[in-house]
């Protein structure tokens, strides 16, 4: 068992680092601390089956790959870089913007008498915010969420305020407070359980 929990340490560094992933980065996308990550990296302990299938499928292998000894150097397909993603993420929010400017001054031409089409770069504030969460879902970090959906929990509140003008429309904003409050509170319990090690796992590792 040591011998097995030797190699799989090995490799579980060995492919991690290949992946240029630091421990807490790879805890958070298997939802254990990295406290765990490290003691099996030490040959402490090992992760469940099922753990160890989700890191084997995270790194395009099997899980007898990260189980058996290899000298041959690690190929891991590399993952879209952070500039790659940073492009890919302002040119999603550039295409919404450019959509808006669009529809902005083929309406002004086509049918001048309308009024207030400038309100479509309004929307585009809260289409932009969902366009930022997708890709934060994807590949950001979950506190990034969290300021995300305050900007378009109050930019909807905004667009509607600016739009649909009515009495006493000022209360919108006052509507945002609990789902603000809320969005917090989801968040942080998500961020507080993706931290805290699961039971069944801390009992195997102290085996």
């Amino acid at each position: 068992m040591e011998d097995l929990r030797t190699v799989l340490a090995e490799n579980l560094v060995k492919y991690r680092k290949a992946a240029n992933l630091t421990q807490a980065e790879l805890a958070e996308k298997i939802n254990y601390s990295d406290k765990a990550v490290s003691k099996w990296e030490r040959a402490g302990g090992m992760p469940d089956v099922d753990v160890l299938k989700q890191i084997a499928d995270l790194y395009g292998v099997t899980v007898d790959t990260l189980l058996t000894k290899s000298d041959k150097p690690v190929k891991i397909k590399r993952k879209i870089n952070l500039l790659t993603r940073t492009n890919v993420i302002v040119c999603s929010v550039l295409l919404v913007w450019l959509i808006a400017t669009a529809v902005f001054v083929f309406t002004l031409l086509a049918m001048p008498h309308l009024e207030r089409m400038w309100l479509a770069f309004i929307y585009a504030v809260p289409v932009s915010c969902i366009v930022l969460l997708v890709y934060n879902c994807i590949w950001g970090k979950t506190y990034l969420s969290i300021v995300i959906i305050t900007a378009l929990i109050f930019s909807i509140a905004a667009a509607i305020f600016i739009t649909v003008p009515f009495t006493n429309s000022w209360l919108l904003f006052i509507f945002c407070i609990p789902l603000e409050l809320l969005n917090i509170i989801y968040f942080s319990l998500r961020i507080k359980n993706n931290k805290k090690p699961r039971p069944e796992n801390a009992r195997k590792n102290e085996k």
